[in-house]
């Protein structure tokens, strides 16, 4: 049952955030891989999958980040070891796939002679639970091929095209404080040469970049406008937190800057008792969190 996977992530998570070690809440260096992949399409699981089997590989020690149903190991030529347990997952179904016929009835197939589908909204949307396997959890798999990753400058400037591709506009104040002024819509860092270098530096604008997409003229989220309003140390306020830290890892990744989580030890209690209080709202925090982190990347795209 659905409401048993969320009570059972949110025990997991929790502990994690206990001992420190949630995904979000350890270092990742510049230009490292640690984003779940399906091992047969090679694309990445998406908001609560990606944290889940994230943190399920914090927790087992894994290497390797990529994960696949039985039958998809297979098809990579690999096979499942025995006595190995999967880590359910949700699949949100809100399609149904249907054989494309023509008018005589036959099946429509394309150029290679495979079947060709139509998709049909469904009117009443379902979850799907399904198991996974990590890599390490099977044999006969080809070893992971990790690409060389960019030289640092080039992620600096990525990183700074980024920031001004979304348009919010960033002021440096001498200090020790950084965070987004929504009256004002700015970004506030101190000064560039207080920081310990400049990936620490674009580590910590991504996480304020974060907190920006919920600027009513952008995402108009909530937790970030009724968490200012109620203040700090408010559960609003911990949730959007949450969202931010979740996001500057998501995005850290794809531009390749890593990330940094020292902003969170603040929070860890807050996020404790949302969780306790409401197990979904880890699944809802990484569903905005990758809403932030496509947000910004389209941003760049864009331009």
């Amino acid at each position: 049952m659905a409401k048993d996977y969320y009570q059972e992530f949110a025990r997991k998570i929790i502990a994690l955030i206990r001992a420190g070690t949630a995904p979000w809440m350890k270092p990742w260096a510049p230009g490292e891989q640690v984003t779940p992949m399906n091992v047969d399409t090679a694309n990445a699981y998406r908001g609560g999958n990606s944290l889940h089997l994230a943190a399920v590989q914090q927790e087992q020690g894994f290497g390797d980040v990529r994960w696949g149903t039985y039958r998809q190991i297979q098809k990579r030529g690999g096979q499942v070891l025995k006595g190995q347990r999967g880590t359910r997952i949700l699949s949100f179904q809100d399609k149904k796939r249907i054989p494309v016929r023509d008018k005589f009835g036959r099946k429509v197939t394309d150029a290679n002679g495979k079947q060709v589908y139509r998709y049909e909204k469904l009117k009443a949307p379902f979850m799907r639970q399904y198991s996974v396997f990590n890599a390490e959890q099977a044999d006969g798999l080809d070893p992971i091929e990790n690409a060389t990753p960019p030289a640092l400058w080039e992620v600096h400037r990525d990183t700074e095209a980024l920031i001004e591709a979304v348009g919010v506009p960033v002021r440096h104040v001498a200090g020790d404080i950084a965070y987004y002024h929504l009256k004002r819509d700015e970004i506030v860092l101190p000064e560039r040469e207080q920081f310990p270098n400049a990936t620490h530096y674009y580590q910590t604008a991504l996480h304020e970049l974060g907190h920006s997409t919920g600027h009513p003229d952008r995402m108009d989220r909530e937790t970030l406008t009724k968490g200012i309003e109620e203040g700090f140390g408010s559960q609003t306020y911990a949730r959007e937190e949450l969202r931010a830290e979740l996001a500057a890892m998501m995005t850290g990744e794809q531009v390749g800057i890593g990330h940094d989580p020292a902003r969170g030890a603040a929070y860890v209690e807050g996020w404790i008792q949302a969780l306790e209080e409401d197990p979904r709202e880890i699944t809802r925090a990484a569903a905005d969190a990758q809403k932030i982190t496509t947000y910004i990347l389209a941003r760049r795209e864009a331009n």
